[in-house]
């Protein structure tokens, strides 16, 4: 289910880092669909109220790195998580 919402340039979403991430490969991942329907967006914010941080990249930015994959019942880019800049809430 897709928590986040596109305000202004931005897609936001709100997560819990420690399930949001597969940590065995170190990634986080963005339903294609909800990327197919971005127009004018150019940063990516997760937001973890339990930890009180705010990661965040360039869409160009993750899009250079990004993998395509379904793992259970939908498509979903896939990206190290390394490459999210944290700042404190």
């Amino acid at each position: 289910m897709n928590k986040g919402k596109v305000i202004g340039k931005k897609y936001i979403k709100y997560i819990d880092y420690s399930k949001a991430v597969i940590w065995k490969d170190r990634v986080i991942s963005l339903n294609k669909e909800v990327v197919d329907a971005f127009r004018e967006v150019y940063k990516i914010v997760f937001i973890d109220r339990g930890k009180g941080k705010m990661y965040y990249a360039d869409l160009k930015d993750i899009q250079e790195c990004w993998e395509l994959k379904k793992y259970g019942q939908e498509e979903q880019y896939y990206f190290p998580i390394e490459i999210l800049k944290t700042k404190k809430l």
